[in-house]
């Protein structure tokens, strides 16, 4: 624990100097490190404790705990973000024009390259579901197998169209607030996306070599939690941050009433 505080505070004060144009690049290396080599060896330990038995009732108890706690912090994390885009969106300030999405930004379409990958990630929760339920009913040569590996590939699709989706906008991280808790927000996403999947390919290797079962796969649970919430988090951004707060879903209404979207027409309404 001591060496990952280290290197997880080494790291953030990189990113803070890098932002700042002052980039350190030996501490960051350094703490990159000493993250990986520690994260490594404590995960490993923990793998060879349940091996040999030592996680008992009450330890597997705190890894549900531990494990929810930090889904907790991961939901508090993006709230954050939220609330930042929440502010400038529902009250734009007059560096901003006062509209919303600000001008000159021109917003991704919810109903292109978004619309798949949320796609990818809905698909890819009910695929993993799916393993999670046949490993339950002793199942461990094919339903656990082709879940796990479906799921990989939509999360490795996912990041690669992410991408691309990145390389074709308009405007960068740099382009008002938009740009900045666009980039964040989804930027962040795909970082836990790179690391479910991660999880998740550990999770199949520890399969292949037979360490789970139908009562005891805390590791495998614990990997699709995380996952169902970074599926949450991803359909909520896609609502909130393509279709509604992007443009969209104005442009649609606006279309919808031919341009007058404040009178209502009804011609059957009598004067009072």
């Amino acid at each position: 624990p001591f060496f990952v505080a280290f290197s997880a505070n080494g790291m953030a004060v990189g990113l803070i100097l890098w932002l700042h144009r002052t980039p350190s690049f030996v501490l960051m290396g350094m703490s990159l490190v000493c993250m990986l080599l520690s994260t490594f060896s404590w995960w490993r330990d923990l793998i060879r404790e349940g091996d040999i038995g030592l996680h008992t009732r009450f330890v597997i108890k705190s890894f549900r705990d531990g494990v929810a706690l930090f889904i907790l912090s991961e939901v508090m994390f993006f709230f954050t973000f939220f609330w930042t885009f929440f502010h400038n969106a529902l009250s734009p300030s007059c560096e901003l024009g006062m509209r919303w999405p600000p001008p000159g930004i021109r917003t991704p379409n919810p109903s292109s390259t978004s619309l798949f990958e949320t796609g990818l990630l809905i698909s890819s929760g009910l695929f993993v579901t799916q393993a999670h339920k046949s490993m339950r009913l002793k199942d461990y040569d094919v339903g656990p197998f082709i879940g796990l590996v479906v799921t990989i590939v939509c999360g490795t699709v996912f990041f690669l169209v992410q991408l691309r989706e990145y390389y074709w906008n308009s405007y960068t991280i740099a382009d008002s607030v938009y740009g900045s808790v666009f980039y964040l927000l989804t930027g962040f996403h795909g970082m836990h996306v790179v690391v479910g999947t991660i999880w998740l390919t550990v999770s199949l290797v520890r399969l292949w070599r037979g360490e789970f079962s139908s009562q005891r796969h805390f590791g495998f649970e614990a990997c699709i939690w995380y996952w169902h919430f970074v599926d949450v988090v991803w359909v909520a951004l896609w609502c909130l941050v393509y279709v509604w707060f992007g443009g969209w879903l104005y442009m649609w209404w606006f279309k919808m009433w031919d341009g007058d979207v404040y009178t209502f027409k009804y011609p059957d309404a009598k004067p009072s």
